[in-house]
């Protein structure tokens, strides 16, 4: 079973995914702001709008064009709200291309939630770490990122 027959038959089985967050709560921040549970819906759980494999130590601004990205990402991302998505989890991390305020763009023009993330991917030799991931406490690095998305949000 391929990916499309799997959300295909899941999807119309269950009229949604069950997810093991949010948090107690029942929210969860989407780049635009909090959202209830309630109102995720079916979700995409794990999907890009944007990645660059290039190395934490080569990615730079100006790798890519935000507005291209966002002309040739906005109809495939109402193509999926057309056939029935609301929530859209974007896992992009930081030094492989994500780009919160395109997904923020993205989301105010689809009307889709759209979740990313604050983490960094340590795959393939560790290439997509940054320097500061292995000298930077924990808590300055989250504080870092807490600070960034919450600047994006308000």
């Amino acid at each position: 079973m391929n990916r499309r027959q799997f959300i295909e038959r899941t999807g119309a089985a269950v009229g949604g995914l069950a997810l093991p967050w949010p948090a107690a709560s029942g929210r969860v921040m989407t780049v635009t702001g909090w959202r209830n549970q309630r109102q995720l819906g079916f979700t995409l759980p794990h999907e890009h709008v944007l990645v660059d494999f290039v190395g934490a130590d080569r990615i730079a601004p100006g790798r890519y064009q935000p507005e291209e990205v966002f002309r040739l990402a906005l109809p495939k991302l109402l193509a999926i709200k057309q056939l029935g998505a609301q929530t859209f989890i974007d896992c992009t991390p930081s030094y492989l291309g994500r780009d919160v305020t395109l997904l923020r763009r993205l989301a105010q023009a689809t009307g889709l939630n759209l979740v990313t993330n604050t983490g960094y991917y340590g795959a393939a030799g560790q290439k997509f770490l940054p320097a500061q991931a292995y000298t930077a406490g924990c808590r300055s690095g989250s504080r870092a990122s807490m600070a960034r998305a919450s600047a994006l949000v308000l």
